[in-house]
């Protein structure tokens, strides 16, 4: 598909016509203003009159499926590879402002008094704009008339016990104790779990998964020890071979992430997950976020279209230094022009940049299942 724009930049039906494209470039009729997706915007008049788009928006943790179709064809399809390590930035953003603060040579006094408490967490902020991000840029390639995107609610209650119900959701594991603390240590027997000698009287509950690393205070992350094997695991001087539990971070970002979508746009309709289960094994397609995309997009017997995989990137590495185990901290003394994951172009063939090194004397790039180095000229 190449999407048209008209000569006042609304969004027109995108076309299959190559040649017509090519003549009209040709021609000068039309001007390049998007090299992906491939759009070009017409230098004439032309009509507006332009078919009724649906939008489908598979809503994902690291990957979201969309799909945009017509009552004949598909006319957009894509899997977008967003990004997860916000929250990993973040904390090593701390990490290092911290340590800046400690220095006496580049003091600078906390800001704690100055800085308001954000409504939402930065990695919950940044999925819930990047899931409408998507949804804006199509906006302005196709004219959308309607969004719809796949509303789950994940039961967290269910996904820990699969038969629970009724009154049996008020009924959990720690009724009648006063704390998780209290519960803990009585489902473990007030006994050190550590199964070694040399337990003392003090008894901790201790994070299988720590915190530090997305752990959280569930009963099933938790567990008894005494202090001395409590602070031996910490120190390193000891290992417990426990199976760790399944984390519902993931479940719970997305209900997050659902919410603030239809409530911050209440033009979206909703789809459910199990409507677009039952008329994908109806039609007999295999699970894919685009997939999942095409049928929330009321997609049943429309022509496909070629799918696009899209990664996110991070705009800009505003990390000047950075400290390297082992190693001297790297200096850089500008920011580069070439950013990981662009597209670059060398001896006629198109390759992925992969970043500068040597301040920025030399590129580094994969391509043809290589990685290259070149010198900058």
């Amino acid at each position: 598909m190449v999407y048209v724009l008209s000569k006042t930049g609304k969004p027109l039906m995108p076309t299959a016509r190559h040649g017509w494209v090519r003549r009209c470039m040709r021609d000068g009729k039309v001007k390049v203003v998007k090299r992906f997706p491939f759009t070009i915007q017409l230098t004439y008049r032309s009509e507006d009159a332009v078919q009724p788009l649906t939008l489908g928006q598979d809503l994902g943790f690291g990957t979201v499926g969309v799909s945009v179709t017509s009552e004949t064809n598909e006319v957009f399809a894509a899997e977008y590879k967003i990004r997860t390590d916000v929250s990993e930035k973040v904390t090593e953003r701390r990490s290092y402002r911290r340590t800046r603060r400690g220095n006496k040579t580049r003091y600078r006094a906390a800001r704690f008094d100055n800085r308001k408490r954000k409504a939402l967490q930065p990695s919950i902020k940044q999925k819930v704009g990047t899931h409408e991000q998507i949804i804006r840029n199509l906006q302005k390639i196709l004219p959308i008339s309607k969004i719809i995107i796949e509303a789950n609610n994940f039961d967290m209650a269910k996904i820990n016990k699969p038969d629970i119900s009724g009154k049996n959701y008020q009924d959990g594991v720690q009724k009648g104790f006063y704390n998780v603390k209290q519960y803990i240590l009585a489902r473990d027997g007030y006994t050190c779990q550590a199964g070694k000698k040399g337990c003392v009287e003090k008894l901790h509950v201790h994070h299988i998964l720590f915190k530090s690393r997305g752990g959280s205070d569930a009963p099933s992350n938790l567990l008894t020890l005494c202090e001395k094997h409590h602070a031996d695991l910490h120190a390193g001087k000891l290992q417990i071979n426990i199976k760790k539990h399944k984390t519902l971070k993931t479940a719970t970002m997305m209900n997050i992430v659902r919410s603030q979508l239809l409530k911050r746009n209440p033009d979206f309709s909703e789809a459910f997950g199990y409507e677009t289960k039952f008329e994908r094994e109806q039609l007999g397609i295999p699970k894919t976020h685009n997939n999942d995309a095409f049928i929330i997009a009321r997609g049943r017997h429309q022509k496909r279209t070629q799918v696009f995989l899209i990664a996110q990137k991070r705009r800009n590495n505003r990390s000047i230094q950075q400290n390297r185990n082992g190693q001297a901290p790297s200096i850089r003394e500008q920011r580069y022009k070439i950013q990981p994951k662009d597209l670059i172009e060398w001896n006629g063939k198109r390759y992925i940049a992969g970043g500068m090194q040597n301040k920025g004397a030399y590129l580094l790039f994969w391509g043809e299942k290589k990685a290259r180095i070149v010198k900058r000229k």
